[in-house]
């Protein structure tokens, strides 16, 4: 299976390939990897965009799986299962690697029947925190079962791999801290929105874009995201703060639900739902105030944004985002939605705090989320499990040259 000049076949799966931080990260392995030579595959399933695939390298051969949905479906994981091995079977990889809850679960069992001989399993978030007592259950049990046919655990925080550990889901020696690489520079650059660009793109708040308080939250209008849970405590900011602007960027299912209760709340005046934005660093350069309200997720890769674009945040508190989110000096992690109140009240009400919160940002060392430093961290994993598990490079080649020989 070694292929000329120490390179490798390589297979990233994935549950959805939509626009969401999971998605990013794979599209950016995949690329990366395909730019150094390796023979790279994505498998995918049926929910996926057009966008993103568009983006992917052209040497990265592109696989659906039909039958690879988000839910759980007894029936459909079985025949995702069974394509997945047949198709492994066929390309016969050097490693498999999985990303999200359901392909890492089906993926890496396709992986194990079809005798792959290296499994690595991304943790971008982890099913079986804040879920009901059941789901909890069934969910590390699943996790435990794989744990021993996973060579290598992909961490996208310290806060993954530690809880983790301390469900005994692997051991420590095959856990790795690799941040979810992105286009730094990009977000760092950005140019704000000027008022005439954004009048153009969004109606503008009952006060004006002027004078408006403008708070930002990035994030897909799905469930675990608590949008219409922060509608409500948005209602009270608008009473305390009536300069106050919510931009809601994303798209999803939700958003019928989310539109819905804004005009319930009569702040059809102070939000903006602006979906799904390719320019995303702009916006964030032009709010005041960046926020999130998910209820699980790894370390969220728009944390990482809201701080390369230098802004105060306020967020639930999620595993690992305390070496983004440090509490009154780069912004605050609260436990609870509605606990989410007092420090925006405090940022929007309070200008040195404001200025000193983005002083504290600004101070944070981001270059580890570069995507160079990301996909060098993941050929070095990969060299290393490579000679444990497979063997020396052929002809003494050092790990995986950056020209494919003849």
């Amino acid at each position: 299976m070694l292929l000329s000049g120490g390179y490798m076949k390589i297979v990233h799966i994935i549950t959805r390939f939509i626009r969401g931080g999971a998605d990013e990260n794979t599209l950016y392995s995949c690329n990366g990897q395909a730019e150094q030579g390796h023979e790279v595959y994505l498998m995918y399933g049926r929910e996926n965009h057009a966008d993103i695939l568009g983006r992917l390298h052209p040497d990265v051969r592109p696989i659906c799986i039909d039958a690879l949905v988000r839910e759980v479906s007894p029936v459909k994981d079985l025949q995702a299962l069974l394509d997945m091995g047949l198709r492994l079977r066929k390309i016969r990889p050097d490693i498999v690697h999985t990303h999200t809850s359901k392909a890492g679960f089906v993926g890496r069992l396709a992986a194990m029947f079809s005798q792959s001989p290296i499994i690595v399993h991304g943790v971008h978030i982890l099913p079986f925190l804040n879920v009901g007592p059941m789901e909890r259950r069934i969910y590390l049990a699943c996790e435990k079962m794989l744990s021993p046919v996973t060579d290598a655990f992909v961490d996208v925080s310290a806060g993954m791999k530690t809880e983790c550990l301390v469900n005994r889901i692997g051991d420590e020696d095959r856990h790795h801290v690799i941040p979810s690489g992105m286009d730094v520079a990009a977000f760092q650059q950005a140019e704000p929105l000027s008022e005439a660009e954004l009048a153009v793109m969004a109606e503008a708040p009952v006060m004006g874009w002027a004078d408006a308080q403008v708070m930002l939250m990035v994030a897909a209008f799905e469930e675990r995201k608590r949008h219409v849970e922060f509608l409500d405590i948005f209602a009270r900011i608008v009473a305390a703060n009536p300069r106050a602007c919510l931009l809601l960027a994303g798209a999803g299912p939700l958003e019928p639900a989310i539109r819905a209760r804004i005009e319930a709340l009569g702040l059809a005046g102070h939000v903006r739902v602006i979906g799904f934005r390719k320019d995303i660093a702009r916006w964030i350069k032009t709010a005041q105030l960046c926020i999130l309200s998910s209820e699980r997720e790894g370390l969220p890769r728009v944390i990482v944004q809201y701080a390369l674009g230098g802004k105060p945040i306020i967020a639930t508190d999620l595993p690992g985002i305390d070496f983004i989110v440090q509490n009154d000096v780069t912004g605050f992690r609260v436990d609870t939605v509605e606990a989410m109140e007092r420090p925006i009240n405090l940022v929007l009400s309070h200008e040195p705090t404001s200025e000193r919160l983005e002083q504290g940002v600004r101070g944070i060392d981001l270059s580890p989320w570069s995507v160079s430093s990301m996909n060098e961290r993941l050929e070095a994993l990969y060299a290393d499990l490579w000679d444990r598990k497979i063997g020396p490079r052929q002809n003494g080649a050092e790990a995986f040259p950056a020209v494919r020989q003849a």
